[in-house]
């Protein structure tokens, strides 16, 4: 008898406990998630030290704590470039990251390598709309609970990335449609008893993605929070589209997207509070993160302080620049590309230019930052009705900063913006000054991204007599070693009326 009042007493204990832990989840105010979120570093560690430490400073009063990051982080710096995204993934383990939605920049690396780095990580790498020959590839979604609520995490990245990623590493992969696919996955994650979703979505909301393909279409009835990425758009204080919260902390690690969830006020417009933090020195750093980053540093620092050139003048390399307009520095990088081969006229995309080079000595690390992605140099034969095409592709979403606007060397070109997409193009005349001909075959340098057709540059995949070079950062340094004129503004070689 007193054995089985000992059972009783042990079971009432669990129910009560239970009981308990229900009632502090439904109606203890203090119950709250704070989400730590970072998108579109291309290779940046700069915020992880504050990122860390922020987590740990939070989690020592008892906070709950997650940490994301929604893509294009294993590539875009030297370090990162270098060991193919492997210490970007060394370092986030050691922060302690809790999951990442994966980016259109991380196909730079092939999906094998994908996997490689996926295997390498401590946390899910996460694409639920993404399938390699009809079959899901990377893993869809995760979930945790978060004082007794469980929380689903999905990934979905932008199906852009069919045309701004190299087609070779195209072959075989499909994007399915970002809405469709949240509403597969909240069907799925409420099954598995989630009661609160979350997308990390590398979708953006650019005004040249299609409405189906931006972050907005995820606002549907189950997905509570978006963390967004892609278009570099800074919402400091996040925004609310029907009942789905939409976050994004900008780009280059500048900011820190913060999101702090009251599970108690599930009905309260306060449910929800976002806010981001800018990156500073003065931010409590995790010392130990900090010398992580210093030992991943030093480990190619012998290759990257390497000087390879000296400029005069600050080579201008910034994102909005280089996608309206020529500078010293697209001037500079598409004559090295014309030197390389004597080509009649060479082509880089503004997207493919990832940085400005400071005034002073130039070392390698500055060209490997400057353009990242190793591509390869190659000259056809074109047509002049082709290069003119692309020339419009070029200016078709102008005044948008978008990657495909066209940098070139051998050209003059004018434009009308406030034409239509298609016929913008007015003049075409050649650097010596003589008339460009349609009808004309020239020899074009290019990037080799483009030549298959990258950032929807197909009419470039027409050229024949295709012949291989070296790499775009190759030519680059031999033509440094030139000695170069090098001049403290663009020319001008695009210009409108």
């Amino acid at each position: 008898m007193k054995f089985k009042k000992k059972i009783l007493l042990i079971v009432l204990a669990i129910l009560i406990s239970v009981s308990c832990t229900q009632q502090r989840v439904t109606n203890d105010d203090h119950v709250t998630l704070t989400i730590i979120h970072i998108n579109d570093r291309h290779g940046r560690m700069d915020a992880d030290p504050y990122i860390s430490q922020m987590a740990k400073d939070l989690r020592s009063v008892g906070e709950n704590v997650l940490i994301f990051d929604v893509g294009d982080a294993l590539h875009g710096q030297i370090t990162t470039n270098l060991t193919r995204g492997s210490s970007m993934v060394e370092l986030m383990n050691a922060v302690g990251y809790n999951g990442m939605g994966i980016g259109n920049h991380e196909f730079v690396f092939g999906v094998d390598r994908m996997l490689e780095l996926a295997e390498m990580m401590d946390f899910p790498f996460l694409a639920a709309n993404v399938l390699l020959y009809g079959n899901g590839v990377f893993q869809s979604h995760t979930t945790t609970y978060v004082s007794g609520i469980k929380v689903g995490v999905f990934g979905v990245v932008t199906p852009e990335t069919v045309t701004s990623s190299d087609p070779r590493l195209m072959v075989g992969l499909e994007f399915e449609d970002p809405m469709q696919t949240a509403v597969r996955m909240v069907s799925e994650l409420k099954s598995e008893g989630c009661s609160f979703i979350i997308a990390l979505a590398h979708l953006g909301g650019g005004e040249t993605s299609l409405p189906k393909d931006r972050s907005d279409a995820l606002a549907i009835p189950g997905v509570d929070l978006v963390i967004d990425g892609h278009s570099h758009t800074l919402l400091t204080n996040g925004r609310k589209v029907g009942n789905t919260w939409i976050v994004q902390a900008g780009e280059y690690a500048q900011n820190i997207g913060v999101v702090k969830i009251n599970f108690s006020e599930s009905n309260s417009e306060n449910h929800i509070k976002a806010h981001t933090v800018e990156v500073r020195d003065s931010l409590p750093a995790d010392a130990s993160i900090v010398a992580k980053i210093d030992e991943l540093n030093q480990s190619i620092e012998g290759v990257t302080s390497q000087i390879v050139g000296y400029t005069p003048f600050f080579l201008q390399g910034e994102r909005d620049d280089v996608r309206t307009r020529d500078t010293n520095l697209s001037n500079l990088i598409t004559d090295s590309m014309r030197f390389y081969n004597g080509a009649d006229i060479s082509f880089i995309s503004g997207g493919s230019i990832r940085a400005s080079i400071p005034e002073g000595d130039i070392t390698l690390g500055h060209v490997l930052t400057t353009m990242p992605y190793s591509n390869l140099i190659v000259t056809v034969e074109l047509q002049g009705t082709a290069i003119w095409e692309a020339l419009e592709r070029g200016v078709s979403v102008y005044p948008e900063p978008e990657g495909i606007f066209m940098q070139f060397s051998g050209l003059y070109v004018t434009f009308d913006p406030n034409a239509g997409p298609g016929n913008r193009i007015r003049s075409v005349r050649m650097q010596d000054d003589t008339l460009f001909d349609k009808q004309k075959t020239y020899t074009v340098a290019m990037i080799d991204f483009l030549l298959a057709g990258g950032d929807g540059y197909t009419m470039l995949t027409a050229g024949t007599n295709l012949v291989y070079y070296g790499g775009d950062a190759e030519a680059f340094v031999e033509y440094l070693a030139t000695n170069p004129v090098i001049k403290e503004e663009g020319e001008g070689r695009i210009s409108y009326q």
